[in-house]
């Protein structure tokens, strides 16, 4: 009879407008009363109605929280290779045949020592060649300086000349003035009777005499005036040959500097101070000179050296953590290869721009390849006191493995409890309590430290705004809430 009394009323109920929530709350109790089958006696009925009313009329409770200004320490664990600092692959400047290698792979090389020698007998007498060049040339100075003597010398007599050719019109011009005065003398003289007319007369062809004298003495004069200035031009071309001359010798001594440069060649020897790590050269090979940088082609080296005093580590950041890593940034280096031995150290530089496929950050981390304590073979890299090794054997190589951890560190960041924030899609989210509301609000959200999130940006009115710690942000279960929503404050925790 119960059940059809239920059945009776839930149809009925159907019926009518629909239910308010206190109306629902009273038809359950009932409902739970009419049903004796089921074994709830009226008191409970009356709890059961009590607790239903009291959950769906109350607002949730929460707590709220501000955020606060904390020391942020984030670690960027990834993989990294290392790599030689310097890597030099050796090719021939010259063609010619090996005629002999010092070095084979494995050996350690200073500075300067030799690596292999190439045989161009060709070089050797064109180098000789240049050097007698050289030689002929700056005898061609000597002999040109001792022409510019001679011309000197001739200057200097050209120049007596013409002074003696200028005395000698002078001379003449006197005699001429003697004998037109003779004439004039004369010449009254047989006008008187008292001398003879052939006294005049040879008189008259003695200063015709004298005046064809001087005009031969002026030609003279002309004449060696004339080479007077040649012999100064002879003077100019002859210091002109001595500056061509000394040209000559410079160019000559440039070729034969050439030349012995590209004799050098023939003796390849290590760029810096290293390890040969490849070795393609035998003797007797015939190797063709190479320009430009080989190193990355096809064409096979003669050798490859290596640094072995330092070594690069490439370390890929993720594109998120990029804009945090920079020169400087403390770094921890584990070689597992080395008995998982940790370096400490730092970034030496970055490449400042994303890799286009992988959009990371490539950082390189400089480590020495010995100097670090790096725990013998065998020994636990956790122990103490433990001797740095002796043996050349452990020690950073290029091609290695490693795993880094860049630690970035930040003071005075805005964070927030990792429960007080939730994320949609590529959006992340916090509820702000404004007017007794929960308020659902857009943040920008950085780096993670342990369970609290740095926050930048709030959006706010439709405005992005920086995070001043002055915005109370909903603690709880925010699934539960729902934007506008009015929410009950059962503690305030200060920031």
């Amino acid at each position: 009879m119960g059940r059809l009394r239920s059945k009776s009323w839930t149809s009925s109920c159907g019926a009518s407008s629909p239910w308010t929530l206190a109306g629902r709350a009273a038809a359950l109790a009932l409902l739970t009363a009419l049903a004796p089958g089921c074994g709830h006696t009226s008191a409970d009925a009356k709890r059961t109605s009590d607790e239903t009313a009291s959950s769906v009329s109350s607002t949730p409770e929460v707590h709220v929280v501000k955020a606060e200004l904390r020391n942020l320490t984030c670690t960027v664990d990834q993989p990294g290779f290392v790599a030689a600092y310097e890597q030099t692959a050796i090719y021939s400047k010259v063609s010619g045949f090996i005629k002999k290698y010092d070095v084979d792979i494995g050996q350690e090389v200073k500075k300067g020592d030799p690596v292999v020698e190439i045989f161009v007998p060709e070089l050797g007498e064109d180098h000789e060649q240049k050097e007698a060049q050289v030689e002929l040339d700056r005898k061609m100075v000597e002999q040109a300086r001792q022409l510019v003597v001679v011309a000197e010398s001739k200057l200097q007599t050209a120049i007596a000349q013409l002074a003696e050719a200028k005395a000698n019109v002078g001379k003449y011009q006197a005699d001429i003035v003697r004998w037109e005065s003779e004439v004039q003398r004369l010449t009254q003289m047989v006008a008187q009777h008292v001398v003879d007319q052939e006294v005049l007369d040879e008189t008259q062809k003695q200063l015709s005499a004298s005046r064809a004298a001087r005009d031969a003495a002026l030609a003279a004069v002309a004449a060696r005036d004339a080479a007077r200035v040649s012999a100064q031009a002879d003077v100019g071309k002859a210091k002109i040959d001595v500056e061509t001359a000394k040209a000559q010798v410079k160019v000559a001594e440039a070729d034969e500097r050439r030349t012995a440069a590209m004799l050098a060649y023939t003796k390849v020897t290590a760029p810096y101070d290293g390890v040969i790590t490849v070795r393609n050269a035998n003797t007797g090979d015939y190797v063709q000179a190479a320009t430009g940088d080989k190193s990355t082609s096809r064409a096979s080296p003669m050798f490859v050296i290596a640094r072995d005093d330092l070594v690069r580590i490439f370390v890929d950041v993720p594109e998120d953590k990029a804009r945090y890593v920079r020169e400087g940034t403390k770094a921890n280096v584990r070689a597992d290869a080395l008995s998982g031995w940790e370096i400490k150290a730092d970034v030496t530089r970055t490449s400042w721009s994303l890799a286009e496929k992988t959009r990371t950050l490539l950082a390189e981390i400089d480590l020495p390849t010995r100097n670090f304590d790096v725990p013998a073979k065998g020994v636990d890299p956790a122990a103490k006191n433990v001797a740095p090794p002796t043996k050349n054997d452990d020690r950073l190589r290029p091609g290695m493995y490693v795993n880094t951890k860049l630690i970035i560190q930040r003071t005075g960041v805005p964070m927030l409890p990792q429960e007080a924030l939730m994320v949609s899609g590529n959006q992340t989210y916090c509820y702000l309590l404004r007017d007794g509301k929960a308020v659902k609000t857009s943040v920008v959200r950085g780096l993670r430290d342990g369970a609290w999130v740095e926050v930048t940006k709030m959006k706010i009115d439709d405005q992005w705004v920086n995070v001043n710690g002055g915005e109370e942000v909903i603690l709880g279960n925010l699934n539960e809430l729902t934007d506008g929503q009015a929410v009950t404050i059962v503690q305030k925790q200060a920031s």
